[in-house]
């Protein structure tokens, strides 16, 4: 089966994650057991790692989105890309290039909530030298995955 077959599976998967490999074979008209050995094969070779539900988190409460740019002290990029990474309400840590050295999502309950992380962040004064935090007004598109592999 072509390399171009995987993509129309993980594409369907994108675009429908709640279909079963049965209803992806019978979308693609290939058999369901060439569907579950491409999945497998996507798998072994670390092209699918997961398959993480997408979630409305204003449902969950958390009606607060931040980009938070964070510089960060010298020689210190890791522990604090560590440090972020664990935190509870970290969406993503991405490390760039320019002025700051990462670029954090976060989502909070409220701006309460926003405040106590943001100070608790700036107390960490050993790993962080400035952050300057962006509230999001409006999610435009947001996901882990886009909604179409090519």
């Amino acid at each position: 089966m072509a390399k171009n077959a995987d993509a129309e599976i993980v594409n369907l998967m994108l675009k429908e994650p709640s279909l079963s490999q049965k209803e992806i074979a019978k979308k693609l008209k290939i058999s369901p057991p060439a569907v579950t050995n491409r999945i497998k094969k996507m798998k072994a070779e670390g092209l699918i790692e997961g398959f993480p539900p997408l979630l409305n988190m204003l449902k969950f409460g958390y009606d607060t989105t931040v980009l938070v740019m964070v510089r960060v002290k010298d020689g210190k990029l890791i522990d604090a890309a560590k440090w972020l990474s664990a935190d509870s309400n970290v969406c993503a840590v991405y490390r760039i290039t320019g002025v700051y050295d990462i670029a954090v999502i976060a989502k909070f309950r409220n701006t309460r909530e926003l405040n106590d992380w943001n100070m608790r962040a700036l107390a960490n004064s050993d790993l962080i030298d400035r952050m300057n935090t962006s509230l999001v007004f409006d999610a435009l598109k947001e996901g882990a995955i886009p909604n179409k592999l090519c």
